[in-house]
């Protein structure tokens, strides 16, 4: 059994606390929702250093970087608390410069950067992947904590290499949507059936694991997001977070992306358009289609 603070119980963070509870540890959330603190049903924890204080691993899950870079070096926060040799796990999505920014300026801690995919289904049935930036002795020792949450763990490389690859992931992911978007706003002016469009694509080329969960065309598959509003599985201004920060990384290397560029002016407008916080899936409803008027 460890003692882990899990900070950051949003939609990932709560059901992965969860399942390190159920794995036997010792676990006390931090969130600035005292409702999502009160919905663990574990040790509680007014600020991060007071979590950080007597952890053995302290895991965050935030919804950028600055929020990431606040809890750990900020007032109160990580650094300030936690104990020499604190395992120090950002399970967020956030640029692989702050990932290795923190394994520099916290070197009495066990950094890691180990974002995730599989979004609130992966982390609520513990199948995450998860993608672990950092040194090999600090990963074997969180294995058992990643094992507790993802099916498929694995130690990319050094700081940071957890984070660009989520990036990389993400990049296909974002583009990917996009892309079906157009598609299926093509197939609606055509008048395709959206039932026989989707039978055809999941058996052709055009197959993805993101057709095959956030088809945009509703009542074709009750699971998908377009069947329900749109309620998010990953929002729409998550994707194009990363996305901008999948540019970033390419421009630090002096690569150009039109690809992820242009994906991202997709999910700009669908923002403009005040879709931010519905599945990134609704980039569809941005002006393609009848879905765009609801």
């Amino acid at each position: 059994m460890s003692r882990v603070a899990v900070i950051g119980l949003g939609t990932m963070g709560l059901p992965m606390a969860r399942h390190l509870v159920a794995a036997g540890n010792d676990v006390v959330g931090c969130d600035l929702v005292t409702g999502h603190v009160e919905a663990l049903g574990a040790g509680a924890a007014g600020t991060p250093g007071e979590a950080a204080a007597a952890a053995d691993a302290v895991l965050l899950s935030l919804p950028s970087a600055s929020a990431v870079e606040d809890v750990v070096l900020g007032e109160h926060g990580v650094r300030s608390a936690a104990r020499p040799g604190t395992l120090l796990v950002d399970m967020s999505t956030s640029p692989p410069a702050l990932a290795r920014r923190l394994g520099a300026e916290c070197p009495e801690l066990h950094v890691l950067d180990a974002p995730v995919s599989g979004g609130p289904r992966g982390a609520a049935d513990a199948s995450l992947t998860i993608m672990v930036g950092g040194r090999k002795d600090a990963f074997e020792r969180a294995r058992p904590l990643f094992e507790a949450l993802g099916r498929l763990v694995v130690l990319v490389g050094g700081h940071g290499a957890g984070q660009a690859a989520k990036l990389c992931n993400n990049l296909i992911a974002g583009a990917t949507m996009a892309a079906i978007s157009e598609s299926c706003a093509i197939a609606v002016g055509e008048g395709l059936d959206p039932g026989t469009l989707y039978e055809l694509l999941t058996a052709s080329t055009g197959d993805s694991r993101v057709l095959r969960t956030r088809f945009p065309l509703p009542g074709v598959d009750e699971a998908h997001p377009a069947s329900n509003g749109f309620a998010p599985l990953f929002a729409l201004d998550l994707i194009a977070k990363d996305l901008a920060l999948a540019l970033e990384l390419a421009a630090d290397h002096g690569l150009e992306a039109p690809v992820a560029d242009a994906a991202l002016h997709a999910y700009r407008v669908a923002q403009r358009d005040g879709r931010g916080a519905l599945d990134y899936s609704a980039v569809y409803r941005r002006g393609d289609g009848p879905e765009a008027s609801d």
